[in-house]
């Protein structure tokens, strides 16, 4: 006995074929078959012609703040969302240290429109570092599957404060600081860096801060990334934005 079958769907394979009408078995957790399936189940769901398919995996979401107070990552489910990327454009929470919550917070207001008020009352924080920020999602417990980016602002913040809006480029010491907490990042679950090619972003108190990924900040994370395969494996660049000439970007991997 199956512990579930869906009858009478509209299924979508997520390969690109032609849907068909079939129902759907699932055994402990996994899809096992799909047909006109006699077999019954503990559970079994008439989905009425209504279309299945396999949950959306979202690339590129903000959800890094309001998963610490909403579960749900509202109203991503709703959509048929099953996985949740965080941390694009190089924003986030994590790694922040306590004295720099404020600054953080302000960035993700005036980057990603996100409410000031709602950011203070509402993110939980429990953790200072990457490894403390994903023990927290899993005590959690969100409802979709997630992913987080080591954000390149986010270290930044991190490492530089305030002076992260308005310094042009850190010091050797700052970076080689920023650099190293990217590889506690990857270590502890990252997935990746991702950062922000815009031209003109406005950080904090809407001080104007120029990404820098076109400069040797980008080359030194790459070559974190690229001399280190052994510790990283396959990672993702994930760059946001318009490189130099105009042209768009996208999410890129290395493999070292």
């Amino acid at each position: 006995m199956l512990d579930l079958v869906i009858r009478d769907a509209q299924v979508f394979d997520g390969l690109g074929s032609a849907p068909v009408h079939a129902d759907v078995g699932v055994q402990d957790g996994v899809v096992t078959q799909i047909g006109r399936l006699s077999e019954r189940a503990q559970q079994e769901v008439s989905a009425q012609g209504l279309s299945l398919m396999p949950g959306i995996v979202d690339l590129h979401t903000h959800f890094d703040a309001q998963v610490t107070w909403d579960p749900s990552l509202s109203p991503s489910p709703g959509l048929g969302v099953t996985t949740a990327v965080m941390g694009n454009c190089g924003f986030g929470i994590a790694p922040c240290p306590a004295p720099l919550r404020e600054t953080m917070i302000k960035n993700l207001s005036v980057v990603e429109g996100m409410d000031l008020h709602a950011l203070r009352t509402g993110i939980q924080w429990e953790f200072e570092s990457f490894a403390d920020y994903l023990q927290q999602l899993r005590r959690i417990g969100p409802y979709l599957n997630t992913a987080v980016f080591a954000g390149h602002s986010v270290l930044r913040t991190a490492v530089m404060g305030e002076a992260g809006s308005t310094q042009v480029e850190p010091t050797d010491d700052q970076l080689a600081t920023m650099c190293q907490l990217f590889r506690e990042s990857m270590a502890d679950g990252a997935i990746g860096l991702a950062g922000d090619l815009a031209r003109l972003k406005r950080q904090g108190a809407a001080a104007p801060f120029e990404a820098l990924f076109v400069n040797i900040e980008h080359f030194r994370f790459s070559f974190v990334i690229a001399r280190e395969p052994d510790r990283f494996g396959p990672s993702l660049w994930s760059p946001y934005g318009t490189l130099p000439g105009g042209s768009s970007s996208s999410t890129k991997q290395s493999n070292g």
